[in-house]
């Protein structure tokens, strides 16, 4: 039977770790509640709009795709635009950009 290679903490290491660990995560929890630290980001239609556009006139920075793509949006509605976004290939298809400019239009509506 072959060894998995996966690595783990286990026994007394674990042990000796958690003393460390569940205080800073603690400490974590507390500092995202008191200082508002969130995991998604405010972005308006406009800004959607904006960033779509650049990717279609190939006017995004290096790591602008990956920053829209890979940061949740707090709003429903462009959350959803930025996950139908997100499972296009870079650089784009063109029917990719077809469908990036119905979002587009579809965003600019909500403006």
């Amino acid at each position: 039977m072959a060894k998995h290679s996966q690595w783990h903490i286990s026994g007394l290491p674990a042990f000796l770790l958690a003393p460390i660990a569940i205080p800073c995560i603690i400490i974590g929890i507390i500092c995202q509640k008191v200082f508002g630290l969130k995991s998604t980001a405010d972005l308006t239609p406009l800004d959607v709009a904006n960033y779509l556009e650049d990717w279609i006139d190939g006017k995004g920075g290096d790591w602008d795709w990956d920053d829209f793509t890979s940061i949740p949006i707090t709003d429903p509605y462009l959350e959803s635009v930025r996950e139908e976004a997100a499972h296009m290939a870079y650089p784009f298809g063109e029917d990719d950009i077809v469908r990036l400019r119905e979002l587009v239009r579809d965003v600019k509506a909500l403006i």
